[in-house]
């Protein structure tokens, strides 16, 4: 799949914006602050229904201005979506395809994108909320089962989490958890199997990505650690009796799970177990990236996960995703930064921003369709 029309109107520092694009290797250039990642940020927009970046409709509105819209034209090899998005300060967002009113979770598979940004050295670095984001929102993206189940666990903790105040305060009795375990077992186990599949699938791809980042193989592993300990599971379960079987029990463990922390978790006011509480394992030749990695190791990591989820997404959806890359040289060498364009050979289309065009390599730069970016404008 790639991008083949984009059109703005006041979003962001872009006034008007009605730009054809090629398949192939696109180069957005230009200096800091000129608009070259809100470009990438109207893209995902559109095709996730979120902002990457803004949590708010009214930060992607052009000063002075009170609405703005994107548009964005896929084309796949089955499926040709027109997407578009309008926002109001109000806050209101009206989502549209192929011209009709729609659901967030309609868009889910719709035109699938990989996003990277400067910020995702996070996910390597950071705290494990960033790798769960990663996790919840990627999945999301090609699975609205998972989506569904995700936002059912979501609202069980939230209200497992005020029950248990509710009991500190004596102003509920402890047998009403019951319900509330039940739930968010049953949800919980259900998020927590579909990341253990998702992550089992990213691994290989992001240990091979990584291989042509650096030239070294076998060095990257990608681990999902759930916080009720290893699953044990089998390498592949495909009859629904065991995936059924699987979720069943998984369930009786993270609610005896549940059960067993119940005091403690009325003394915090909050929940201890459950997928909320999970985390990934990033891991360079057998330790912790985050702990143990330089600061370029940790950036090509995060890379080599973002090129591996494009064959992940690739597989699920049967489309090749998008890959946008915003500012993803900085801090490469030339060795890393040719890796970069060599593992992203697997993408239809892959559309970069940098401040320099000479440093993409000259082979990938002579084929790119090249447009500089000033002041929120193409020049």
């Amino acid at each position: 799949m790639y991008l083949s029309r984009l059109e703005l109107r006041d979003f962001r520092n872009w006034a008007r914006l009605d730009l054809t694009l090629p398949e192939g290797m696109v180069i957005f250039h230009g200096a800091n602050g000129a608009g070259k990642t809100n470009l990438l940020e109207s893209i995902c927009l559109t095709a996730a229904g979120d902002s990457p970046r803004a949590h708010e409709s009214q930060d992607m509105i052009r000063l002075g201005e009170d609405v703005a819209f994107v548009r964005t034209d896929f084309r796949g090899t089955e499926r040709r979506p027109c997407l578009e998005v309008g926002l109001a300060r109000s806050g209101q967002k009206q989502l549209k395809i192929n011209g009709a009113p729609k659901r967030r979770s309609d868009l889910i598979g719709l035109a699938p994108v990989v996003y990277f940004s400067a910020d995702d050295i996070a996910v390597i670095k950071g705290e494990p909320g960033a790798r769960r984001r990663l996790l919840d929102t990627e999945i999301s993206a090609i699975s609205q089962s998972y989506y569904f189940e995700l936002n059912r666990y979501r609202r069980s903790v939230e209200q497992r989490n005020r029950l248990l105040k509710d009991i500190r305060a004596g102003r509920a009795r402890l047998d009403s958890l019951d319900p509330w375990d039940r739930s968010l077992a049953k949800h919980g186990a259900a998020v927590t199997l579909k990341r253990h599949e998702f992550i089992a699938a990213l691994a290989p791809e992001s240990a091979a990505a990584h291989s042509l980042l650096t030239g070294h193989t076998r060095d990257l592993s990608v681990e999902y650690r759930p916080s009720i300990g290893p699953l044990k599971l089998q390498d592949a379960v495909t009859h629904v009796e065991e995936i059924n079987s699987l979720v069943e029990n998984t369930a009786i463990r993270l609610e005896a799970r549940l059960k067993e922390e119940r005091q403690s978790d009325i003394l915090r006011g909050s929940t201890g177990s459950g997928p909320h509480r999970d985390d990934v394992d990033v891991l360079l030749r057998g330790e912790a990236v985050r702990l143990f990695g330089s600061q370029g190791e940790q950036r090509t990591c995060a890379v080599a996960l973002r090129i591996g989820l494009t064959s992940v997404i690739r597989t699920a959806t049967g489309d090749r995703p998008v890959l946008l890359l915003d500012d993803v040289l900085s801090e490469l060498d030339a060795r890393y930064r040719a890796g970069v364009f060599a593992a992203c050979a697997q993408a239809q289309q892959v559309i970069i921003t940098c401040c320099d065009p000479a440093d993409i390599p000259s082979q990938a730069r002579e084929s790119a369709a090249s447009f500089e970016v000033r002041d929120g404008q193409l020049v």
